[in-house]
């Protein structure tokens, strides 16, 4: 998926229908898309969009590609977008950058992405997504160590 893909699906009835949206403010913090019908979602994701001042978040992308062994969500961030401090979480996660550019900072070492490519944060580890360039990714999490293994065959 690249950028006018994304943008697409963004704005599909699919995405309105099957997936939780939210955005990433100026202050790291999340917030669910509340839209009572798919005219006004769309009116509010183009506006996201048009403006580049927020981070998109898609969850159950794991839905959309038919896997059952992972949570996948994506994440669209402008230049300089906004993003979640720096965190934890409680299970192994595979950064995968689809479109442009990503940066990554991981327990303080800086990692860039480019398309295609993947990095892997194993549990507990500290990480944050730095947004100096517009980028898609997504964000595969991964629970057990079957999985892990063969994405890892991947690549």
């Amino acid at each position: 998926m690249n950028f006018q893909q994304f943008e697409e699906f963004l704005l599909s009835d699919k995405c309105y229908d099957e997936h939780d949206v939210s955005i990433i403010d100026t202050d790291g913090l999340q917030h669910y898309i509340e839209a009572a019908e798919h005219f006004e979602y769309q009116t509010k994701m183009t506006r996201y969009l048009a403006e580049q001042k927020v981070t998109i978040k898609v969850e159950q992308m794991e839905n959309h590609w038919k896997f059952n062994d992972r949570t996948i969500h994506m994440f669209y961030n402008p230049k300089n977008g906004p993003t979640f401090s720096e965190h934890t979480d409680p299970i192994d996660v595979i950064i995968e950058c689809k479109d442009g550019i990503k940066y990554v900072e991981v327990e303080g070492k800086k990692i860039d992405l480019l398309p295609n490519e993947r990095l892997h944060i194993p549990a507990g580890t500290f990480h944050k997504a730095l947004n100096y360039e517009k980028a898609l990714v997504i964000s595969h999490g991964i629970s057990d160590t079957e999985t892990l293994e063969r994405l890892r065959k991947d690549d």
